[in-house]
C-alpha cells in the first residue's frame, strides 16, 4: 500500500485553498499494517516434546507505511507495545517482552499433554503515529491496532526413554 490514494480518506475541507487539517483514525491506519510482527518457535519442527521449555519469540522492530491523503504524503508508525501468545491448549501469556532465541529465551511455555495439530497464536498490539510528508513532527494516532497471526502446526509428543545394557546386546542376550 506504499503511496496508494486511501478510498477512506477524510472529506475535503470546505472554503478552497485554506489549510487542510489531516486526521487518521485508527480504522485508517489498521488498514495500512498487513502483517503481524512475526512467530518464530523452537524447536521449529513438526515435534513438541511435552515438559521441556517451548520457546517462542517475534521481532520487535517498529514498522512504517506511507499512504496517500488528500493529496498529501503520510508516513504511519506502528510500534509493537504487547504480544499476546495463545498455546493451543486453552492458555496464554500477555507480555511486553518479545522474547529471545536460546540460549537468552525469555518467553517460553511448558506443556503438559499430548495433543496433535497444535498452533501457536500471536496478538500484537501496536500504538501508532503520523507525519506528513515534509513535517518532522510526529502526531499519535488514538487507541491501539491489533494484529493476530498462528504458527504452522505440530504435535505435542512424551519421550520414553529405555535404559539397556550395550554389552549384553552386543553378545546377542
Amino acid at each position: 500500500m506504499w503511496g496508494r490514494e486511501r478510498s477512506d480518506k477524510p472529506a475535503e475541507p470546505a472554503g478552497g485553498g485554506g489549510p487542510r487539517t489531516i486526521t487518521i483514525t485508527t480504522r485508517q491506519a489498521a488498514t495500512l499494517i498487513a502483517q503481524g510482527s512475526g512467530i518464530t518457535r523452537q524447536p521449529p519442527g513438526p515435534k513438541v516434546i511435552i515438559s521441556k521449555a517451548f520457546i517462542v519469540y517475534t521481532n520487535p522492530a517498529v514498522r512504517y507505511q506511507t499512504t496517500t491523503i488528500l493529496g498529501t504524503s503520510i508516513e504511519v508508525e506502528f510500534t509493537p507495545v504487547s504480544y499476546t501468545w495463545g498455546w493451543g491448549d486453552g492458555t496464554t501469556t500477555t507480555t511486553t517482552d518479545p522474547g529471545a532465541p536460546y540460549p537468552h529465551q525469555t518467553v517460553t511455555h511448558h506443556y503438559q499433554h499430548t495433543a496433535t495439530g497444535i498452533t501457536t497464536t500471536l496478538t500484537t498490539t501496536w500504538t501508532t503515529r503520523f507525519r506528513p510528508a515534509g513535517e518532522s513532527q510526529w502526531r499519535p494516532i488514538e487507541g491501539t491496532i491489533t494484529t493476530t497471526e498462528t504458527s504452522t502446526p505440530y504435535d505435542l509428543v512424551r519421550v520414553i526413554t529405555y535404559l539397556t545394557d550395550d554389552a549384553e546386546e552386543a553378545q546377542g542376550h
